[in-house]
């Protein structure tokens, strides 16, 4: 006779059959989404690797139907190369091992084509860890391959052709260089026989050839002018300008620029006014070159301004830098051109630009030197009404 305690009791019994059809319920659920899930192929395979299950995912990705495929082993999606090399099943070894195995790589669709894969191949276990086979998830991501190639080789050829305009540019100073160095040669021997001639070494010039040696000589001062300018240029661009900084009073620079250019700035009546205190004022420069930087600055503010027009020069400590600044009531630079100003062999058009010679690198070639000094050139200018060239460099100590 059966005890009536082995016997479950109505509610439980309930409860039992509510949780299994819960179950059920879940379990087809789960069933449905995986089979429909189209973006990734996802399938069982026994422990030793035949396909059981199969989505709609996998028959889209694969090109395989559910009755083509079940019973095959999964090693058909595999080159002839990797089954050569039973990558198939060293993966399943390592995903009986660790638990898991990820890989991207081709895989093979029926008709022989193939695409970029990330296959995911998990082992499945019992609760007594039996194996029970292995869930194998595969995301085709042909796509973004392709992608990442193209993107690869563009940056490929992009190396390509920063080295070979590295190598073309580095070719080019060396020609300016050795060009500039060939040039000046006979330029400066041009200088000193007509200085000879000129100054009646040779005996009285006649008043008309007198003055086509003059527009001669000057002709060739220009010449000497855009060879230096090309040099000057090369050095910097090769790296062979080496500063020598030092505590230096920027006020004392000024003075003997302004002193310097007197006769210049006399002659096209134009006004040169010094805002300076009288205290010295340090900046950490190379004398040198600080000076040529700021000599062509003055230069272009003569040249570039009108006769009877003002130029103004004024320094002053802002923060832990010194600022001079070389103010012109001259023709002025419109907004659109202001970005292309330090540009190498550029030359701004205005007014004045047509009387007066360059090769458009003196402000290239300046603010390669302000860089050098650890400084920077700010420009403000008007149209028609002048510029302000403001540099600043590191105070001094």
């Amino acid at each position: 006779m059966t005890d009536i305690t082995d016997r479950p009791a109505p509610h439980t019994k309930v409860a039992l059959q509510t949780e299994h059809k819960r179950t059920l319920t879940e379990l087809e659920r789960y069933k449905i989404l995986v089979e429909n899930v189209q973006d990734y192929a996802i399938f069982f395979m026994d422990p030793e690797g035949y396909i059981q299950t199969w989505n709609k995912g996998a028959e889209k990705n694969k090109g395989y139907t559910h009755k083509e495929i079940i019973g095959k082993h999964f090693s058909i999606f595999y080159s002839d190369q990797d089954n050569a090399d039973k990558k198939p099943e060293r993966e399943l070894e390592i995903a009986k091992k660790v638990g898991r195995v990820e890989d991207e790589d081709w895989r093979y669709r029926k008709d022989g084509s193939k695409f970029w894969a990330n296959v995911v191949i998990t082992a499945l276990y019992d609760e007594d860890q039996n194996l029970q086979g292995f869930a194998k998830v595969t995301r085709n991501l042909t796509e973004r391959k392709v992608n990442e190639d193209s993107l690869r080789s563009a940056n490929s050829l992009l190396q390509e052709q920063q080295k070979e305009l590295q190598r073309l540019n580095e070719s080019k100073d060396e020609f300016i260089s050795l060009a500039s160095h060939q040039l000046r040669t006979p330029a400066t021997a041009i200088k000193q026989l007509l200085g000879l001639i000129l100054e009646g070494f040779e005996g009285d010039v006649p008043q008309n050839i007198r003055r086509l040696l003059e527009k001669t000589y000057e002709s060739n001062e220009r010449q000497i002018g855009i060879v230096n300018g090309l040099l000057k240029v090369a050095q910097i661009d090769s790296g062979k300008v080496i500063l020598r900084k030092r505590s230096y009073d920027v006020n004392d620079v000024v003075h003997s620029l302004v002193k310097q250019y007197s006769g210049i700035i006399e002659e096209k009546s134009q006004t040169i006014s010094v805002e300076i205190h009288d205290e010295p004022l340090f900046g950490y420069i190379d004398e040198q070159y600080y000076r040529m930087a700021l000599e062509n600055l003055l230069d272009n503010a003569s040249k570039y301004t009108e006769n009877g027009g003002t130029i103004t020069i004024t320094s002053k400590a802002v923060d832990d830098t010194v600022v001079v600044g070389i103010t012109d009531t001259g023709v002025g630079i419109s907004p659109e051109n202001i970005h292309s100003l330090f540009m190498k062999f550029n030359r701004i058009p205005n007014d004045l630009s047509h009387k007066v010679a360059g090769s458009g690198l003196g402000l290239y070639w300046v603010d390669k030197v302000i860089d050098l000094h650890q400084g920077k050139i700010t420009v403000d200018s008007k149209l028609h009404e002048g510029t302000t060239f403001s540099v600043c460099v590191p105070k001094g100590m």
